[in-house]
């Protein structure tokens, strides 16, 4: 168990589906910072290891930890569809109803008010950066994986020259929205609940509770898993070439 400590996280989130399940518990930034080890990340999540190794030898216990697909080993147009059609599609829906929700609260109640007030001007903020964010990836950089893909990586310099170059932009608006995450969660007390809480703001937390645990996957898959594939296939075909 040792040697895991030293693993990558984004690594470890590919193989072992159980690490998702307790990197999402604890908050461990494992799709922005997926190239830090096990060690690094739980530091940076002010995570004791051995309580951490301990809980993670209880899931596999329990369930099992792996990906009933392999969705590393899925072609890049594949993954981009998968991407495109559940992620985006989910974050979508649920940008709609979060907002609905604070409105019809805002309007209705006067507890809780200005913390709610609070986490609208983020909730704006990130569904804006992720609207965007989503766009350029199905307008974009997607069409230009399948292109590549259908081409063999024959396919004519795009104006950017390297799919490196909106890759770059995508990571770090990833880290843009990782940021403003991270702030709701602050606002929302990372989604829990106390007695006090009325109805409507523990729906407000859970809904928003979704979309976090969704967003770990949905960026996880693409820093730690198809972003990298598509460097290095577009890598692959170069050389061929020369």
């Amino acid at each position: 168990m040792n040697n895991i400590l030293d693993q990558k996280i984004g690594d470890l989130a590919i193989r072992d589906y159980s690490f998702i399940q307790l990197f999402q518990k604890y908050k461990v930034d494992f799709y922005c910072k997926g190239n830090l080890t096990l060690d690094e990340g739980l530091r940076n999540a002010k995570i004791n290891s051995h309580d951490f190794l301990n809980e993670l030898e209880k899931i596999r216990a329990k369930n099992s930890t792996e990906y009933k697909v392999k969705i590393e080993e899925w072609p890049l147009d594949l993954l981009a569809d998968y991407l495109q059609k559940k992620h985006h599609r989910f974050t979508d829906q649920i940008l709609v109803k979060l907002k609905k929700k604070v409105d019809e609260y805002l309007t209705n109640n006067s507890g809780e008010k200005e913390n709610i007030s609070a986490f609208k001007v983020h909730l704006e903020l990130l569904a804006k950066e992720l609207g965007g964010h989503m766009k350029k990836e199905e307008l974009i950089l997607f069409p230009y994986i399948r292109k590549m893909v259908v081409t063999r990586g024959k396919i004519e310099a795009p104006r950017f020259k390297s799919v490196e170059s909106p890759i770059e932009m995508m990571i770090h608006e990833h880290d843009t929205a990782f940021s403003l995450l991270t702030k709701i969660r602050i606002l929302l007390n990372n989604y829990e609940w106390n007695t006090p809480n009325t109805e409507p703001v523990k729906e407000i937390k859970c809904l928003m509770k979704q979309l976090d645990d969704d967003l770990g996957l949905h960026l996880h898959l693409e820093n730690n898993v198809l972003f990298p594939q598509v460097i290095e296939f577009e890598k692959n075909r170069l050389n061929l070439r020369l």
